[in-house]
């Protein structure tokens, strides 16, 4: 059988720290209906544990317990032979490559919501490169991915048909959840073009530390920029500005209007929307 690409596989190199991680993360949306979704796992294979799973909101509930589904499994033991991107989780989770680094197949049944979808790449990965010390701490190697994510979710007997821009993640090193900063995680994804950015700081302007351009088929990683909060909603920023350059010397700026996001505690020590 031949090897897959190291992105798709367990990272190389691992330490003996309880705290080594293997994430993988997808984004889903229905936009029309204001519907956001991700499916996001991750192994810390020197415990022998998964955490993760799905989890669908709107504006109508915005907690675990009031939104449209959440089912992030705590303490989930890795299933025998299990790989990054071929297992089965104990909660019905079931992730599978079809095309290395480029589609892959993602299942779900449990509880009366069903998932049926397939991930494709339009655009190239990007490794996220940083010399900030708090990311370096959180992840040795990191890629985000633009994507379509098509197929069908179902809930309580509702169907919700899923064609959208995707954005994916996959990491892996050792990952202290302690470490983690105030910042965001954002991204802009349309037929031939994508961008993606980290911005770390407290207060309404955050600097760039790692991101990218995809335009004119070349990708350029983010060299500078910020992220300006506008406008404060209930948890977080509502309106928000970026402004980046990349490495080829392109700029760009784009505004956003935030919905409201899932209050989520899958890192337990942290809350993140």
């Amino acid at each position: 059988m031949t090897q897959l690409p190291m992105a798709d596989r367990f990272g190389e190199g691992r330490t003996d720290s309880p705290y080594w991680n293997e994430s993988v993360w997808f984004s889903f949306s229905i936009p029309e209906r204001r519907i956001h979704g991700l499916i996001q796992y991750y192994f810390r294979p020197n415990m022998g544990m998964l955490n993760g799973g799905p989890a669908m909101w709107d504006a109508s509930g915005t907690n675990q317990w009031d939104c449209l589904y959440y089912n992030w499994s705590h303490l989930q033991a890795m299933p025998p032979g299990a790989q990054k991107f071929d297992m089965t989780a104990r909660n019905s989770l079931s992730v599978k490559v079809l095309e290395p680094m480029s589609r892959y197949k993602i299942d779900y049944d449990k509880e009366g919501f069903g998932m049926d979808l397939v991930w494709e790449a339009i655009g190239p990965d990007h490794e996220l490169n940083t010399g900030d010390p708090g990311q370096q701490s959180t992840a040795r190697f990191h890629i985000e991915q633009p994507g379509r994510m098509k197929g069908m979710i179902r809930r309580h007997g509702e169907e919700f048909p899923i064609d959208c821009f995707s954005m994916r993640d996959t990491s892996y090193g050792p990952r202290e959840y302690e470490s983690l900063a105030s910042g965001g995680y954002f991204w802009g994804i349309s037929a031939d073009s994508s961008f993606h950015a980290l911005c770390m700081g407290e207060g309404r302007e955050a600097n760039c530390i790692g991101g990218f351009i995809w335009k004119d088929g070349q990708l350029g990683s983010l060299v500078s920029g910020k992220r300006t909060i506008v406008e404060y909603g209930q948890f977080g920023p509502s309106r928000v500005v970026f402004e980046g350059s990349d490495k080829l010397g392109r700029t760009m700026r784009a505004t956003g209007t935030v919905d409201p996001g899932l209050v989520f505690t899958g890192y337990t020590d942290h809350t993140v929307v």
